[in-house]
């Protein structure tokens, strides 16, 4: 079973907490320059501090495809997916004019929209920095998904209850039940990501979008039964309606519409 496990590490300099799928990353290191002053270049990049990290590429100190270890990436992270993991938009832009490789991906193939979509500020202007920071890496390019086997930025966003950035992955087409395949896959769904962590409101949104509620994962559960697993009775009942959805309708018609359960308890 292809169970989500995340860990948390400590706030990093200037940032938000890091998320580590627990394939892990190993070794130290990354591809930058000999004798480059890494914690320089992440305070740069943190503090949104593009003239320095500017003058840095310049003058060849580090290159703007290199990748820094950095907290939870020990093996070295992309310049462009550490500042999509900052939210920090004036460096973002900058990365992406030099022509950056948008989906430069971490060790454990974490794409810069990814943690884009699934970090968040503590408080309102920080998070809405995360949600420019999806849209900027979009319209610059970014792939919306990340095949094959891979999560998805959907799925991070649905992970981490990301509604905004949830809203516009969707409408910008990323694929709902990500690599699915005659309702199995070998990695969580977005919905399953939904239902583990028990966000009602996203659940909603990915049934309303579409998303399969009999998928399940290869030798493991649907999203319903992640539910019951994490004991999130306040999501169940949204797939059990789902899952009764008959041919030619869709959960909006059939569950909310038909009054069949209640949409805001």
């Amino acid at each position: 079973m292809f169970d989500i496990v995340l860990a948390r590490a400590a706030r990093i300099i200037g940032g938000l907490a890091a998320i580590l799928i627990v394939s892990g990353c190993a070794g130290v290191g990354g591809n930058h320059r000999a004798g480059v002053d890494v914690e320089a270049i992440l305070n740069h990049i943190a503090q949104d501090d593009v003239p320095s990290l500017r003058a840095a590429v310049n003058s060849g100190v580090v290159g703007i495809n290199d990748r820094l270890p950095a907290p939870a990436y020990s093996a070295g992270a992309p310049l462009i997916a550490l500042a999509a993991r900052d939210g920090s938009i004036g460096v973002l832009n900058y990365l992406i004019a030099a022509g950056a490789d948008l989906n430069a991906a971490t060790p454990v193939n974490e794409t810069p929209l990814m943690l884009a979509a699934y970090f968040y500020g503590d408080n309102e202007q920080a998070t809405a920095r995360h949600d420019a920071a999806v849209r900027l890496l979009v319209e610059a390019g970014a792939s919306l998904e990340n095949a094959p086997y891979n999560y998805t930025p959907l799925a991070y966003a649905a992970y981490n209850n990301r509604q905004q950035a949830l809203r516009y992955l969707l409408g910008k087409g990323a694929r709902v039940d990500a690599d699915a395949s005659e309702r199995l896959t070998y990695i969580n769904t977005p919905l399953m990501m939904a239902a583990i962590q028990g966000h009602r409101d996203i659940v909603r949104l990915l049934l309303q979008a579409g998303a399969d509620p009999l998928v399940r994962v290869r030798g493991g559960h649907t999203a319903r039964e992640f539910s019951q697993k994490y004991r999130h009775s306040h999501v169940e009942p949204l797939l059990v309606c789902a899952e009764s959805v008959p041919p030619g309708q869709g959960y909006l018609q059939y569950c909310e519409r038909g009054a069949r359960v209640v949409a805001n308890p």
